[in-house]
């Protein structure tokens, strides 16, 4: 009689367990209303986004063993779509934490990514997440402001800034419309469209700070020539160029990163650059 009521009493635990999610089959994670989370980093005294803000989140989405690429997310923080979905999650962040939500993986695939039918079944999808800005809508309305005015002003003093650079360091070689200076001079062979070369180069900016490079020669940039996989100005260069050549190239903005810049290296829109580009070699056509 003792056994069996021990046995009930078991069963009740277990029961009760299951019911309440004190505990469950996410080791460390707590139940919220439709996703489960585990917070590794917390910001208590930060503040969380609301409705209707703009947030930056990096995040990385696992599917059972597979990590999908890590993406910088930026969006606008909406109503739910659902219950339990990324917009719930992100509430329950502040700036600055970091942590780990599942969610299920059909509603998340299908509703919120907009992929069509979910492949994994009922296999949950897990999202690392890291809450990197908060802007109001208005915040972030004066920023694009501020941003149309600063591409107002370089897309004017662009030319003069590069006349200033090429009268400082008396570059007045012109190709293709590009300043340009040879610091090396080459004898081997002139590439043709579409043939694959290898290069280094240093780029920088016209106060000179270095922002890119590949200077390893047993690691070179490869790029097949004239199929815009480069800045253009250094498509336009390399194929004026011989083996061995070794070039410092002024460029406006319209053959760099155009009226759109680059974030990854902070460039911002019409800003003109140099590029210091060497031919190492061109390689033989794919059999």
């Amino acid at each position: 009689m003792i056994k069996k009521r021990h046995l009930l009493l078991l069963f009740a635990a277990t029961l009760l367990c299951i019911l309440f999610s004190s505990c469950h089959k996410y080791d460390g994670f707590k139940k919220h209303s439709g996703f489960y989370y585990k917070f590794h980093t917390v910001n208590p005294n930060n503040e969380m986004p609301q409705t209707g803000d703009f947030v930056v989140v990096d995040m990385a989405l696992r599917v059972g063993d597979s990590t999908l690429t890590p993406m910088n997310h930026y969006n606008m923080l909406m109503d739910e779509l659902y219950k339990g979905d990324i917009y719930s999650a992100l509430r329950t962040m502040h700036l600055g934490d970091s942590a780990t939500f599942i969610f299920e993986g059909k509603k998340f695939y299908e509703e919120f990514l907009g992929l069509g039918e979910y492949p994994n079944g009922k296999t949950p999808i897990f999202a690392d997440i890291k809450l990197l800005k908060i802007m109001s809508k208005q915040s972030l309305e004066n920023a694009e402001e501020q941003f149309e005015e600063h591409k107002k002003q370089m897309a004017h003093i662009e030319d003069s800034l590069i006349i200033d650079y090429v009268d400082k360091y008396h570059i007045d070689n012109k190709i293709s419309g590009i300043y340009c200076i040879y610091k090396k001079i080459g004898s081997g062979e002139k590439p043709e469209q579409n043939q694959v070369v290898e290069i280094l180069y240093k780029s920088y900016r016209l106060d000179n700070t270095l922002f890119d490079c590949s200077v390893d020669p047993d690691n070179p940039l490869s790029f097949e020539l004239g199929k815009g996989q480069i800045a253009r100005a250094i498509d336009i260069m390399v194929s004026q160029m011989s083996v061995g050549d070794e070039i410092l190239m002024v460029v406006p903005s319209s053959l760099a990163f155009g009226d759109r810049g680059n974030e990854q290296f902070n460039i911002l829109p019409y800003t003109p650059v140099v590029f210091d580009v060497e031919l190492l070699n061109i390689l033989p056509p794919k059999q």
